[in-house]
């Protein structure tokens, strides 16, 4: 199975013409396409994506854009393994429209979002965010990631966390049992692939 890993679009253009849907079995956006016309003109010309929200998201963009949208849901794979997302970030200097407390986020909230989904080791968990600590600089000296996000990874254990928003970050990283990648921006026209085969994952950087 190949999987095409995409993020912080942020309106580029050029992707369309640059985006071979038919190479892969499924593309997911990890958030921040920055409108909902263009993330409806990314699902016309590839009926195989599925997506989450970023924090350039507006809160009720599920809703309004419900095919296809991974916050908080599950996809079956192959080989027993599973496909689960959380949109949105941990809250910014910027006040950007889709930010949530990591109270929010986190299972021991009221709100029960993150931390009640089904996050196993046999999960790629696909987030907006990075969690706190990991692949999250934004400066020498500040992480950006999210607390609760880096806490339910240590605790659920899933095979692969793949995220974006942080621009400069991009790479691979391995924390205990799962890996992390953080997948570069959109407008470097690269996203990373994805091979899972008899169990196994392969991950490289892809050119569009």
């Amino acid at each position: 199975m190949r999987i095409l890993l995409l993020a912080d679009l942020h309106r580029d253009s050029e992707i369309f013409s640059k985006l071979h849907p038919e190479k892969y079995d499924l593309i997911v956006v990890a958030g921040d396409f920055e409108g909902k016309e263009y993330l409806e003109k990314m699902l016309s010309v590839a009926n195989n994506l599925y997506w989450i929200p970023g924090n350039m998201e507006e809160p009720g963009i599920c809703e309004e854009l419900p095919e296809k949208c991974l916050h908080k849901k599950s996809l079956e794979l192959v080989d027993g393994l599973e496909l689960v997302g959380f949109g949105f970030s941990n809250p910014t200097p910027f006040g950007t429209p889709g930010e949530l407390s990591e109270e929010e986020i986190d299972r021991k909230s009221t709100y029960e979002e993150m931390g009640k989904l089904p996050i196993t080791s046999k999960t790629i968990l696909v987030t907006h965010t990075p969690p706190y600590g990991i692949l999250d600089k934004v400066s020498e000296e500040i992480h950006a990631g999210s607390k609760s996000v880096k806490r339910i990874m240590e605790e659920k254990k899933p095979l692969l966390l793949a995220c974006g928003h942080i621009h400069d970050q991009e790479g691979k990283e391995k924390v205990g049992e799962t890996t992390v990648v953080n997948i570069p921006q959109g407008s470097t026209h690269k996203g990373v692939l994805l091979e899972i085969k008899n169990g196994h994952m392969h991950l490289d950087v892809e050119a569009l």
